[in-house]
C-alpha cells in the first residue's frame, strides 16, 4: 500500500472515530441561547432541580395550540429542545403578583409571561397553579423570550436526558 493511500485511510479513520460521538446522540451541540451554547454529553444520571436537560418536543403535555414553527424538525425527525430543570414532582407551579412563575417557592426571573413571539404569534400559556406529577417536570429558558414549560406545560421526566458541558 503506498504512503498516500495509508494517509487517506487513516484520515477517515480518524474522521469517523471523532464524528461517532455526535453520530450516536451521546455528544450534542446546542446552538440556542435557551441554555449556554456548546457542545454537551448526555447522561443517564439522576436529574435534579437545576440539571438542563435534553427533551423531545413531544413530552411536553400541553403542545396542541403550538405552530409549527415550534415543531423543530430536521431530516431525521424531531429536534429536541434543551431547557433547565426548575420544578420536580411534587413541586408546586404558580404565578406570583409580579408575572413571574414561582416553582418550588423560588421565583424565575427569566419566567416573565410573553404574549407573542418576535413574530406575532399568539402564544398560549399553560393553566397556573399546578402540581407536578409522579412524573413531571418543570423546564426554564435561561433566557426570557425561551419557549419552555411557560408555554408547553410540564414534561416526561421519563423522557428527558441529563446534559452536561462538555468542556467547563
Amino acid at each position: 500500500m503506498r504512503r498516500s493511500q495509508k494517509f487517506a485511510i487513516s484520515i477517515i479513520i480518524l474522521g469517523a472515530v471523532a464524528a461517532a460521538p455526535f453520530l450516536t446522540g451521546v455528544v450534542i451541540v446546542n446552538m440556542t441561547p435557551s441554555v449556554p451554547l456548546g457542545l454537551w454529553r448526555l447522561d443517564d444520571s439522576e436529574i435534579t432541580r437545576g440539571d438542563v436537560v435534553q427533551v423531545p418536543f413531544d413530552a411536553f403535555e400541553f403542545t396542541a395550540w403550538v405552530p409549527d414553527i415550534y415543531r423543530k424538525k430536521n431530516s431525521w425527525g424531531n429536534v429536541p429542545y434543551m431547557k433547565r430543570v426548575a420544578g420536580l414532582p411534587g413541586d408546586l407551579v404558580e404565578i406570583s403578583e409580579e408575572g413571574f412563575e414561582v416553582v418550588a417557592g423560588k421565583i424565575i426571573s427569566t419566567s416573565a409571561i410573553i404574549s407573542a413571539d418576535g413574530r406575532g404569534n399568539r402564544l398560549q400559556t399553560f393553566p397556573l397553579p399546578v402540581t407536578l406529577a409522579s412524573d413531571e417536570v418543570w423546564l426554564v429558558s435561561d433566557i426570557e423570550r425561551g419557549f419552555d414549560s411557560r408555554y408547553l406545560g410540564p414534561a416526561k421526566l421519563s423522557e428527558c436526558r441529563k446534559a452536561v458541558p462538555l468542556f467547563r
